[in-house]
């Protein structure tokens, strides 16, 4: 989204928003954000925040890549906000919402329809085997099944959005979606299911999904 004038190479701006202490006692941000900062690309910067007002259109508009880690289960997102995040996106801005960055949906129906999927709950922490459903995906290149404890947020995919399942996870012989991707207007995108808490952060897989992930939503 932001740009740099001809003489200089553009250094690409991420964002990442969640909560700390009292108001993320679930997902607290602090636990995860030394892990994407490792696995920003070379040449990116990563900028870190806990101010909802970040998601206001005219700051967002200064990042080429937003990364959602936000507890707000318990929260009401404003209209504000939430024109901000859909305004950014379809001006062309990336969007990787990560695990509990799904509670932005809770409150405004418009970010719902942009995720595509209505969250629906949780069961207990357990081993989860997660399948590769899009191979041919940029974001999926080079990433196999694996199986990792997580924690299992079930969805309900909604009818008429676009979107590609990238990865599901089986659960009691059920398969469930884990991480999509999508084109909004000129924006992209991309839910990751896992992140429940910072050893979610130690399995290589997910790490690379997560770095594709930036890559892709950012237009590279």
């Amino acid at each position: 989204m932001s740009t740099t004038s001809n003489s200089k190479p553009h250094i690409k701006q991420a964002l990442l928003i969640g909560d700390y202490g009292d108001d993320a006692p679930y997902h607290p941000l602090d636990q995860i954000q030394g892990h994407i900062d490792k696995l920003m690309p070379e040449g990116w910067e990563l900028h870190v925040s806990d101010d909802y007002d970040m998601f206001e259109m005219e700051r967002l508009e200064a990042y080429d890549l937003c990364i959602v880690y936000t507890d707000a289960f318990n929260k009401r997102i404003s209209s504000r906000h939430a024109a901000g995040i859909l305004t950014y996106v379809a001006n062309g801005g990336g969007l990787l919402i990560l695990h509990c960055g799904v509670s932005l949906q809770e409150t405004r129906y418009e970010l719902k329809q942009l995720m595509g999927a209505q969250y629906r709950g949780h069961t207990d922490y357990r081993a989860l085997e997660m399948h590769v459903s899009s191979h041919v995906h940029p974001i999926m290149q080079g990433i196999s099944s694996f199986v990792m404890e997580e924690e299992p947020y079930e969805f309900t995919l909604l009818p008429g959005a676009e979107r590609t399942i990238l990865m599901e996870y089986m659960m009691d012989g059920e398969m469930w979606p884990a991480a999509w991707c999508s084109e909004y207007a000129l924006g992209r995108t991309v839910y990751v299911m896992p992140g429940h808490h910072a050893p979610s952060f130690e399995q290589p897989e997910l790490l690379r999904l997560i770095a594709q992930s930036m890559i892709w939503a950012a237009g590279e």
